[in-house]
């Protein structure tokens, strides 16, 4: 089964063995990352495509099955965000950093949504801890739409 998993990894090579635990167990698709802290010439996985993403280098990447089909999304946004549409079923996935105590407007929020193919999944807010609009947080808004 295809799944897309995200995790604060909390350094790339300290867990590099938990995270091959991961990709063994779940079937993963596609691995976003947060706080990977990549040093140069890091290599992935046996399987998977190791894609930098974002603003800062060796924060975020995401680790793509081999023989999956990826194209970068190259973002016009004030927020740390990185997206990519990938060949499963066309799901566009988008990963933004949302910055300790710094609230995140709906304008930039919708902005960046409105960039982003349909249909897309959003993974978390990057473990920084920003904050969401309160009617964002509601049950009702955390359903998928295509």
């Amino acid at each position: 089964m295809d799944t897309v998993v995200q995790w604060n990894i909390h350094g790339f090579r300290s867990n590099f063995e938990e995270l091959k635990l991961l990709l063994n167990r779940s079937q993963s698709a596609i691995v976003a990352l947060q706080e990977c802290r990549l040093g140069e010439g890091q290599l992935p996985p046996r399987g998977f495509t190791l894609l930098p993403w974002g603003v800062s280098p060796g924060a975020k990447t995401a680790l793509i099955r081999n023989g999956i089909h990826v194209s970068e999304i190259d973002l016009k946004t004030g927020l740390h965000a990185a997206a990519a549409t990938i060949s499963l079923e066309k799901l566009t996935v988008c990963s933004p950093y949302l910055p300790p105590n710094s609230p995140v407007s709906k304008l930039s929020l919708a902005e960046l949504f409105e960039q982003l193919p349909k249909p897309f999944l959003v993974l978390g807010g990057g473990g920084g801890g920003g904050a969401l609009p309160p009617e964002w947080t509601r049950e009702d808004a955390r359903r998928v739409h295509s």
